[in-house]
């Protein structure tokens, strides 16, 4: 995986961390690409494309609200520290889980609660609602991603 670098500057606007929060996405979906191409199960190969493509939406989504936003939402600025957190989520990645149904179960259960974590982090410490808005809504997001996912795992058979 390459290095997103971490700003160098105190404070980072929310622009920021949307496209550093994009970055991550996209690093994670190209992640799960790679692990997939080396999966000999077949349903292990299915979630990790699944995860591939649902990592590369959230990328795009979160591509598409940084285009759309107000300029008063994405200009407001933060403590770059919550920014530097989500770079250093994704340098801590394993080079490779268990190539297994529950190896990469519990890999994709895990990011996608330290994004809640970092998501609901930023919604309690912003200074306005409508940036609190924001994460609470990448909040809810990721929680219906983790509920998807713990309903995928829990009635995956063999193939």
């Amino acid at each position: 995986m390459t290095h997103i670098a971490p700003t160098t500057d105190r404070f980072v606007q929310v622009r920021d961390l949307l496209e550093q929060a994009a970055a991550f996405h996209g690093r994670m979906s190209e992640f799960y690409h790679g692990l997939s191409e080396k999966a000999d199960q077949v349903r292990v190969k299915l979630l990790l494309d699944y995860m591939s493509t649902h990592e590369r939406n959230l990328r795009d989504s979160l591509e598409a609200y940084d285009a759309d936003a107000s300029g008063g939402i994405l200009d407001t600025w933060v403590d770059r520290d919550y920014c530097d957190r989500i770079v250093h989520a994704c340098d801590q990645l394993p080079g490779e889980p268990p190539l297994d149904f529950d190896g990469v179960t519990r890999l994709a259960m895990k990011v996608d609660a330290d994004l809640i974590g970092y998501y609901d982090e930023l919604a309690h410490k912003a200074e306005t609602e409508s940036v609190r808005e924001v994460f609470r809504n990448l909040v809810a997001q990721e929680q219906a991603e983790l509920r998807r996912l713990a309903r995928q795992a829990l009635t995956a058979t063999d193939f």
